[in-house]
């Protein structure tokens, strides 16, 4: 809202239709300089393809804390997911299974993925939430 005092603090989210996003048909991805330079950025996206979220690359860390959440759409159960999704942690690649609305906690240098969605009965959400103002990536070389 130009004008006023803290208009530029409304923003509205860039939605996209994919590919850009892994497996997303829909989505929205914030980085700090988006956001008031925030340590912070973001993604929130609409998901229903199946397979690898990063299309066969490797396992990876951020030099920062993220959290990875999985909801439903349903709003008569808040922890239907409508999916089910493999995700690897740590360096020994323990793989979890996510098939309810969940919250995955990667801490900063901690290995993970690949992150793969198995079965999709409605389409879901993805948010992303990294307390790093751009996305920073370093590629492993391992995956089992």
């Amino acid at each position: 809202m130009t004008g006023t005092q803290y208009g530029h603090l409304v923003k509205p989210l860039p939605v996209r239709k994919g590919p850009e996003g892994p497996n997303a048909d829909y989505i929205a991805w914030m980085q700090g300089k988006d956001l008031e330079g925030f340590d912070l950025n973001f993604t929130w996206g609409s998901y229903s393809q199946l397979g690898d979220w990063e299309r066969g690359r490797d396992p990876h860390v951020h030099p920062y804390n993220e959290c990875l959440v999985f909801v439903g759409h349903d709003t008569n159960d808040l922890t239907y997911l409508g999916a089910e999704l493999e995700i690897s942690l740590g360096k020994e690649q323990e793989k979890h299974v996510i098939d309810k609305a969940s919250v995955v906690i990667v801490p900063a240098g901690m290995p993970h993925c690949p992150l793969i969605t198995k079965r999709v009965e409605r389409p879901f959400s993805f948010y992303l939430i990294a307390l790093g103002g751009q996305p920073q990536y370093e590629w492993l070389g391992v995956r089992k």
